[in-house]
């Protein structure tokens, strides 16, 4: 059973490598945060419009996540 987070708890993340392919053709290769006991797929479905996505640069972007064509990721 799950319990309710308080508003000092926060669930840990975990970085998953991924390529992500964006409507206008650009590909980015880094880093998307999903938390701990979930999945790429719940990340992109939750009702946040962007994702913090941190490239092999270590540059930060917020990505519109109805930019991204498609995700790869690398297990």
């Amino acid at each position: 059973m799950r319990t309710a987070l308080n508003a000092h708890q926060k669930i840990p993340k975990v970085r998953e490598y991924a390529e992500l392919t964006l409507t206008d053709g650009t590909v980015l290769s880094g880093y998307v945060f999903v938390d701990a006991t979930a999945r790429i797929q719940d990340l992109l479905n939750d009702s946040a419009p962007f994702m913090p996505f941190i490239d092999n640069t270590e540059t930060v972007h917020l990505i519109n996540k109805m930019a991204i064509v498609r995700i790869q990721p690398f297990d």
